[in-house]
């Protein structure tokens, strides 16, 4: 009688849970030139074939404001059968030429250098002082750009968020509570998917799966009891991680990454 067969027992292999957290763009992309140019030709044709601004609508008919607001309009060019038109015949309508974009202009106060409605609007500027200071930890930087949160580990160095799994628990619930756990409860976040959206298998078997996430409000910092395993955080774009992260592990999520 043969002996029975000895029973063998793999040894478990550790699997993490990276947190991908994202800050949105805050403004719109810059435009490349053939977007611009396919804009002011949106723009340019919507302006030539919209219906004729309703001035009676915001000025009384037979009042000043009325009066002030026809008399700074540019008149068009008055149809004359007798008249020879060598960019067409005028097309008027409601006081415009309709083979034309119309311009409407505003009167100005008297007194003043214009009223609210003709003041030009002041635009927030695109570079903000953290990126004029080289703040990588604030959120208020590269308006244009997705934002993702790394944290400098002082065993492994800059990496995204990762934690151990534990036993019975979610990847999502793992990674969002350990958010948490390193950076405080003053952060509202939104997970896109309780998948995973990617998984690296190191040689020695363990797995990485990351998880994607957006802050959506508040700050994060880092804890008091984690000050022993992570030195700083930053929020940076896809290019500047490709400087923090190694070649090897950069090519391996570059593709969860947007510009």
């Amino acid at each position: 009688m043969s002996a029975p067969a000895k029973a063998t027992f793999r040894k478990a292999v550790p699997i993490r849970a990276n947190l991908i957290l994202s800050r949105i763009p805050l403004v719109v992309p810059e435009q490349t030139k053939i977007e611009q140019q396919y804009h002011d030709y949106q723009n340019q044709l919507e302006r030539r074939m919209m219906w004729t601004f309703p001035a009676y609508h915001y000025f009384k008919k037979g009042t000043l404001s009325e009066h002030k607001f026809l008399s700074v309009q540019k008149k068009p060019i008055i149809k004359n059968p007798d008249v020879w038109y060598p960019k067409g015949v005028p097309d008027i309508q409601h006081g415009r030429e309709r083979s034309k974009a119309q311009e409407v202009i505003l009167p100005q106060n008297e007194g003043g250098e214009g009223s609210n409605i003709t003041r030009p609007v002041e635009k927030n500027p695109i570079i903000t002082t953290a990126d004029e200071s080289g703040d990588k930890s604030s959120l208020e930087r590269r308006l244009r750009n997705t934002l993702y949160l790394l944290v400098n580990y002082k065993k492994t160095g800059w990496n995204f968020p990762k934690f151990e799994m534990k036993d019975g628990a979610s990847l999502d619930t793992v990674a969002e509570n350990g958010l948490r756990t390193i950076g405080g409860d003053n952060i509202n976040t939104w997970t896109v998917s309780k998948k995973p959206a990617g998984v690296i298998k190191s040689e020695d078997g363990s797995c990485d799966f990351f998880i994607k996430s957006h802050i959506l409000a508040g700050k994060f910092n880092i804890a008091n009891d984690s000050k022993n395993d992570i030195t700083e955080y930053a929020w940076l774009t896809k290019k500047e991680i490709a400087e923090k992260l190694n070649k090897d592990q950069f090519q391996l999520t570059e593709y969860l990454l947007t510009k």
